[in-house]
């Protein structure tokens, strides 16, 4: 079965109508897609499990982070300076902010030394994998709960697909995110992060319109209805609380 997801994923990402039908078509169309999008979250997410380790485990220098972010706060100053003066209040008073925080980082730090039940590597591995092998239930509630709203305009618009042929076959927009595996990379991982979100919208739509057996303008339409809804209704939300906070302010 793992060599038929690798070969249903490679095809995913080539775009091949073929394989986007027989896998719409199969009998365990949702089955393997919620493993495929498991088996490629979790590839995406070995390499930054194994940084985030390794740096938790790595030994912390308060005092030395403390002084790294006073000379990056005097570095901003002079930078912003450059463009104008800055009234010495606001100045004292950000670093008087800062130096507020010490006490509660000072907190912080003994409460990290206290003596835990089990040995600290031991807990710090142990957190970092709950965290890793969270990481697919996160990413299957946004896509479900999307879906299903999804589901319900492409049914009002002639989509034919049932439940699992819709969240079996739109699961294939996980496949770009194996380039996850990259994330830890500085300026690189935030790019290829992008390019495969952008790549597994193409994919999402190109597997509604196959599933639903419609337009790609419809997959489209169906795909992004449900943001945009969302977006005046929270549009709507603002617009409500700055009209009550304005009607208190005035009262």
């Amino acid at each position: 079965m793992i060599r038929e997801l690798f070969q249903l994923g490679r095809d995913a990402l080539l775009f091949r109508h073929e394989a986007y039908v027989r896998h719409a078509a199969h009998a365990d169309v949702l089955k393997r897609g919620l493993v495929l999008l498991v088996l490629v979250t979790l590839l995406g997410g070995v390499v930054s499990l194994v940084v985030d380790i390794v740096g938790d485990l790595r030994p912390t220098d308060i005092e030395a982070e403390i002084e790294q972010v006073e000379e990056g706060l005097q570095a901003f100053f002079q930078n912003m300076e450059a463009f104008g003066d800055l009234p010495p209040e606001f100045k004292k008073g950000f670093y008087q902010g800062f130096r507020a925080m010490r006490p509660g980082i000072e907190i912080g730090r003994r409460v990290a030394e206290l003596t835990t039940p089990l040995p600290k590597p031991i807990g710090v591995i142990l957190s970092n994998l709950g965290g890793f092998f969270s990481r697919p239930f996160s990413r299957l509630a946004g896509w479900i709960g999307y879906s299903l709203w999804v589901m319900l305009i492409a049914k009002l618009l002639g989509g034919r697909a049932t439940i699992s042929q819709m969240l079996g076959a739109t699961a294939l927009y996980a496949t770009p995110h194996i380039l996850d595996v990259l994330k830890p990379v500085p300026c690189l991982g935030g790019m290829l992060g992008l390019v495969a979100t952008v790549w597994g919208i193409a994919i999402y739509v190109k597997a509604l319109a196959v599933a639903n057996e419609f337009s790609v303008g419809r997959a489209i339409a169906a795909t992004v209805l449900p943001a945009l809804v969302f977006l005046v209704l929270a549009l709507m939300g603002l617009a409500g609380l700055l009209v009550f906070a304005l009607a208190l302010g005035g009262a």
